[in-house]
């Protein structure tokens, strides 16, 4: 007969929370400890100098690899961004092997976007490199493609534990992760949501075009996110409408626009909003369109290679606006198109257009100022110009020049004020509000919820989150766990 310690070692669910947790939006890191197996949930990067870095100095995305990797199976990977996937080389480098077990399309995309971030360490001293094109080499051939809605054993190879990726329409390939847990002492299952889609959103569609095949199981544990709980929703035509109009009143008052872009996502996003919107911008076509983003047309070769049927045919909020496979594809060609490749040609595209007396929407790479081909611009000739404007469509994490110049709505230029900044909200591809949040999670059984734990958002917004539960009459645990906090489940 097992002793009552013995009994509990068997039975409790230990998840690490590494990232993403107190306050903290980015770096999201979970590591589950399940009897004699270890998964983890994401590995990414913390980005903004005030999150990267701790009150004392230490720079987080350094911590040695070894406290998450060690003794780790599986790593399940919800998607693609840098702050979920960014540090996974560093497994690798540090010798360890799991498999990251991810949807086709994210390991499709994951090449490239490890490669860049490679890339640009490659241009930093020693000291600030975190690991090298060999070490993503080696990282990705640890990918494992998993469909969605089949469950997939991880975990020691006689555990009983299970994932099943299930798509929540917040970028291309993107998952919740539901993971079952029939280890002996009790079945626990486990849904982490990664960062929540839209109920409508562009190219994956949203979640509501995948809700009718969730799984009815009852979920225990909960752990979700709370990036944009505080902030209500805002139309597809809504934001549509506001960027249009922040780029005509540029022109109107002699400057033009530069749009830094996230490369996934965002940058064709971009593009899509501005191929069929191009006669409402300016019903003669008497405009030009730079694209100035090396690793955003990597990947747009990428995305023309998925089949039809890998992109949602909505475009806003109608449903079938793309009638055919050909439509569907073709929604990236714009006209008037220029394509910037080197880095010496962005310095003389900057010169060029920074007095442009013409119409110019110039598209750079870099969605919170800190690198890629925005910087050129922000520090050139066409930021010294107030006339023109920088126009955010991403979120700025704190501590990133983005954020500064948001706060400051221009770019400094000498004792002057230099390009105007405007930041346009709706542009995520988070849920947003307590309706669109609840409406995802409520898909799922939620009738027997023991835990949950909040992720990702300020305090303020896991507060209110936390709030809304009770609110709606759950009676669970819920927990805003801090960083390298261990929840017992």
């Amino acid at each position: 007969m097992k002793n009552v310690s013995e009994a509990k070692k068997l039975s409790v669910i230990e998840i690490v929370c590494n990232g993403g947790v107190g306050g903290v939006i980015t770096g999201s890191s979970h590591r589950l400890n399940i009897k004699n197996s270890s998964v983890a949930v994401d590995y990414g990067m913390f980005q903004g100098r005030k999150e990267e870095r701790t009150e004392r100095g230490v720079r987080r995305n350094f911590t040695p690899a070894g406290d998450m990797a060690h003794g780790l199976s599986d790593v399940l990977l919800t998607h693609l961004h840098i702050d979920h996937s960014g540090l996974l080389p560093k497994i690798y480098k540090a010798g360890f092997n799991p498999r990251i077990l991810t949807t086709v399309t994210t390991a499709m995309f994951l090449e490239p976007m490890l490669q860049n971030s490679a890339e640009i360490q490659a241009r930093e001293d020693v000291q600030n490199r975190l690991y090298d094109v060999d070490d993503v080499e080696r990282t990705l051939r640890g990918i494992k493609v998993v469909d969605p809605y089949k469950e997939v054993a991880i975990g020691q190879k006689h555990g009983r534990i299970t994932v099943e990726f299930l798509p929540n329409g917040h970028v291309m390939g993107a998952a919740s992760v539901l993971i079952r847990s029939r280890e002996e002492g009790g079945h626990k299952n486990i849904l982490f949501t990664g960062d929540m889609g839209k109920p409508n959103q562009s190219l994956c569609g949203g979640y509501m075009e995948q809700v009718a095949q969730y799984p009815g199981d009852s979920i225990h544990t909960l752990v979700v996110e709370s990036t944009n709980f505080l902030k209500e929703p805002i139309s597809f035509e809504e934001k549509r409408a506001n960027l249009l109009s922040e780029i005509k009143d540029t022109w109107r008052d002699g400057g033009n626009p530069v749009l830094p872009v996230l490369s996934f996502h965002r940058f064709p996003e971009i593009l899509e909003m501005l191929r069929n919107s191009q006669y409402d911008l300016e019903p003669k076509g008497d405009f030009q369109i730079i694209i100035d983003a090396p690793l955003g047309m990597t990947l747009l070769r990428y995305l023309k290679k998925l089949s039809p049927d890998q992109l949602s045919r909505q475009y806003g909020d109608e449903a079938n606006y793309y009638k055919t496979g050909k439509d569907s594809l073709g929604r990236f060609d714009l006209k008037g198109t220029t394509i910037i490749d080197s880095h010496e040609d962005s310095v003389d595209c900057d010169k060029r257009f920074a007095g442009y007396r013409g119409k110019v929407i110039i598209i750079a790479s870099g969605g919170m100022g800190e690198n890629g081909r925005i910087v050129n611009y922000l520090r050139g000739d066409f930021c010294r110009n107030p006339k023109n404007k920088v126009i955010f469509t991403c979120f700025q994490v704190d501590g990133t020049k983005g954020a500064s110049l948001t706060h400051y709505e221009s770019v400094p230029n000498g004792n002057g004020r230099g390009a105007r900044v405007k930041r346009i909200e709706g542009f995520t591809s988070h849920i947003s509000g307590p309706e669109e949040t609840f409406g995802f999670l409520e898909r799922f059984n939620l009738r027997n919820l023991e835990t949950v734990i909040i992720t990702h958002g300020k305090d303020v917004a896991r507060t209110a989150m936390a709030n809304e539960f009770r609110k709606r009459g759950y009676t669970a645990r819920i927990i805003l766990p801090k960083l390298n906090q261990t929840v017992e489940v």
